[in-house]
């Protein structure tokens, strides 16, 4: 037995509550965690999780064992990442979570030639548009775009993008056009509930802020959803000026409250608290640092 896989196994089976679960993460048959778990039982002579076919708890033995594997992980991932930091190439796997839209249109295009570029490194990529925890997770990267939920975790920014509020002609000529942020409460928006200002827009002119709480008959928590319906005269969108820009040359849409500004959405790559980054991570947030600089 692999006795490191298998505190890993049995660290993410009580975080994730499921052993298919931690089965899909670690690319492994069901019943190889249920190997790993037991063979790990029978070595300490006690029972870490008592599991039924409908439940799974916990035992005191489980309770006791837990934080000390965790610190056995931390301190061998932390010494494999000292020992990387001297040899020539990276390798490993790297596991990163990604917005659907935006990694979909810019951490997807760049991993061929990352992945071309360091050919000892795995990537699992798993695009999702509501909160991860990256840590109960276990993603070792999250590329996010504005303001993170949980500020405990190292952040460094990739870049920025501009946003617009843009709405249809359509929807403009029915409901006339705002001339102030105190206006939108007059108007259907269209709200972003993954954001955690979906339902207050900031917006600043003269060097003042200005929130507008706003709300309306749609929201989702995908831009593209939020694009479709701004273009089918549903309601007002602010949206990201990468996915508006063909939309605004074309005049599907026309930028709205033009005479404010919108603060920028930055782009950042969050790694968990508390650890040291493995080179095979620095290496991949250096990449898509350069990578997506120049994003407007």
């Amino acid at each position: 037995m692999d006795r490191l896989t298998a505190l890993e196994a049995f660290v993410r089976v009580v975080e994730l509550g499921s052993f298919s679960a931690v089965a899909s993460e670690l690319r492994v048959k069901q019943s190889t965690v249920s190997k790993w778990i037991a063979a790990l039982e029978q070595e300490l002579d006690c029972q870490l999780v008592a599991r039924t076919t409908r439940s799974l708890r916990v035992t005191d033995a489980g309770a006791s064992l837990l934080g000390r594997a965790k610190d056995i992980l931390a301190a061998y991932e932390d010494a494999t990442a000292e020992l990387q930091s001297s040899q020539p190439e990276p390798r490993g796997r790297i596991r990163v979570s990604a917005p659907v839209v935006f990694g979909r249109l810019f951490v997807l295009p760049h991993l061929s030639k990352f992945m071309r570029r360091y050919r000892d490194i795995e990537i699992d990529l798993v695009f999702n548009d509501r909160y991860v925890n990256l840590v109960e997770e276990g993603f070792d990267v999250g590329v996010r775009v504005g303001l993170p939920r949980d500020t405990s975790f190292v952040a460094r920014t990739l870049g920025r993008t501009r946003r617009f509020l843009v709405a249809s002609p359509g929807y403009l000529q029915r409901r006339g056009s705002p001339a102030a942020p105190a206006d939108l409460r007059e108007h259907d928006c269209l709200v972003h509930t993954g954001l955690t200002t979906g339902d207050t827009w900031i917006f600043e002119r003269k060097g003042q802020s200005l929130r507008a709480p706003v709300r309306g008959r749609f929201a989702a928590n995908n831009s593209e959803a939020l694009l479709a319906m701004a273009r089918g005269g549903l309601g007002i969108a602010l949206l990201a000026s990468w996915l508006v820009q063909p939309d605004l040359r074309a005049g599907r849409l026309v930028d709205v409250l033009s005479d404010y500004q919108l603060p920028d959405a930055s782009i950042q790559a969050l790694t968990p608290p508390g650890r040291r980054t493995h080179p095979r991570v620095r290496a991949f947030i250096d990449f898509l640092a350069a990578a997506l600089g120049d994003i407007e």
